[in-house]
């Protein structure tokens, strides 16, 4: 019994660190993509705003 109950908890440690990893590979992705665009969509913001008063 103890063999099984040790499994469970095994898989169950995997699946958190899975979760763990696809979160930070979607923190990086995000991070790289506002660092990518995030300078023109800040311009694009401004000129819109500018343009309005």
């Amino acid at each position: 019994m103890s063999l099984i109950n040790r499994l469970v908890r095994e898989e169950e440690g995997q699946s958190m660190v899975e979760y763990g990893i696809i979160v930070a590979v979607i923190a990086a992705v995000c991070i790289g993509g506002y660092k990518a665009v995030g300078a023109q969509v800040n311009k694009s913001i401004d000129t819109l705003i500018k343009n309005m008063k």
